[in-house]
């Protein structure tokens, strides 16, 4: 087939003979795929605007703004940007003189087809795993049921979905299916050898899902980090910390470091340290703990308040106070007992410091005493 520009070239019989670099051979050449260039770059820029288009549109339509994404909305602006790019993709084809027509011909029905399988994946596996989502979360508020295990599989199902078209999509452009299980074959052993790491963060989300040490919506700390899981995928856990950031970690560090999780029972036991100097009024200070503790409305089980002594240091004698409070009001109740304790103290002209713990002994004084000889001998 004839490139267009080409016979443009030749029309207006323009002489590039006298250029450097190989006249009139180099310079046509170099013309023709600058504007092929030129007109996939014009495409993709309308392509990118209709898709901006559409996304305006829609977030303008759904109120409120934060139920976007995943939106009908936001899977049409993808959509709408993949149609403008096959539509004018005949334009690029046509200027740099492929026969687009006869390809369509021979491979056109097969190519529509395929398309219509990844579009209609497309669809399936993002309404799929939004339907099972908002289930989760709708049985969640209602029952209180654990929604991670269906936020897990919703995720699972999605990438599922999106496999299996693709294997269709091939057969229908003309991959015979034993080629395309062979190549599957040998395609699976080389990606689990390349992305070993990433297989072991599949086999560690499996293994989260299963046995679940923690769910969606509970504070916990990971590899570190604290917050609240806001999501759980094949591959990453994601954590939204107390100031909104999102933090992904990978399953399978998630899965092999210690995990903490603070909202898995709804009471816990809250314990604060203080401590007060050698000659103040020990048991003074040791009611007043009590009273502050008994004082505030988040402390549960009143009867079980407990305050003692808990460690003579070089600073003053340490004192504990431990409390049971609400998973969700640990550290407000916190909050307020430290400042409760503070004015008490000051009331009662105790000195209140900070609590240090004992240094840990060393393993010679564990196992002699003084003068070298065992201890209780």
């Amino acid at each position: 087939m004839t490139s267009p520009i080409d016979a443009w070239i030749k029309s207006r019989g323009l002489d590039f003979s006298s250029w450097p670099f190989g006249g009139d051979v180099f310079w046509p050449v170099a013309l023709k795929w600058a504007i092929v260039a030129a007109s996939i770059l014009a495409i993709w820029i309308i392509a990118a605007l209709v898709r901006a288009f559409v996304r305006l549109i829609g977030h303008r339509a759904i109120r409120p703004p934060g139920e976007f994404d995943g939106s009908s909305w936001d899977l049409g602006a993808s959509v709408s940007r993949f149609a403008v790019l096959v539509l004018l993709s005949p334009v690029p084809m046509t200027l740099a003189g492929i026969d687009w027509q006869g390809f369509g011909a021979r491979r056109g029905p097969g190519v529509l087809v395929a398309l219509a399988i990844l579009f209609a994946a497309l669809l399936g596996a993002n309404w799929v795993s939004r339907a099972l989502r908002n289930f989760g979360r709708k049985a969640h508020r209602r029952t209180g049921a654990d929604d991670t295990m269906l936020a897990f599989i919703a995720s699972f199902l999605k990438y599922a979905i999106f496999a299996v078209a693709i294997l269709f999509a091939l057969t229908q452009l003309g991959f015979p299916a034993a080629s395309l299980a062979a190549l599957l074959g040998a395609s699976a052993l080389a990606i689990g050898l390349a992305l070993q790491d990433t297989l072991k963060a599949v086999a560690a989300g499996i293994m989260l899902a299963i046995f679940r040490p923690f769910r969606i919506g509970d504070f916990v700390t990971l590899g570190g980090l604290d917050g609240v899981v806001s999501d759980i995928t094949p591959f990453t856990t994601a954590l939204r910390q107390v100031d909104n950031k999102i933090v992904s970690l990978t399953n399978d560090k998630v899965w092999n470091q210690p995990l903490i999780n603070h909202t898995h029972e709804d009471e816990r036991n809250l314990e604060i340290r203080v401590s007060c100097a050698y000659d103040d009024d020990v048991d003074l200070a040791i009611g007043v703990l009590k009273r502050v503790a008994n004082d505030e409305p988040l402390i549960v089980h009143k009867d079980r308040i407990w305050a003692g002594v808990y460690d003579l240091s070089a600073g003053g004698v340490v004192l504990r106070l431990r409390a049971w409070v609400t998973a969700p009001d640990f550290v407000l109740a916190r909050a307020n007992l430290l400042h409760a304790i503070k004015l008490a103290f000051d009331r009662e002209g105790l000195n209140l410091s900070l609590a240090r713990a004992a240094p840990a002994p060393q393993r010679n004084e564990l196992k002699t005493g003084s003068g070298g000889q065992k201890d209780g001998a």
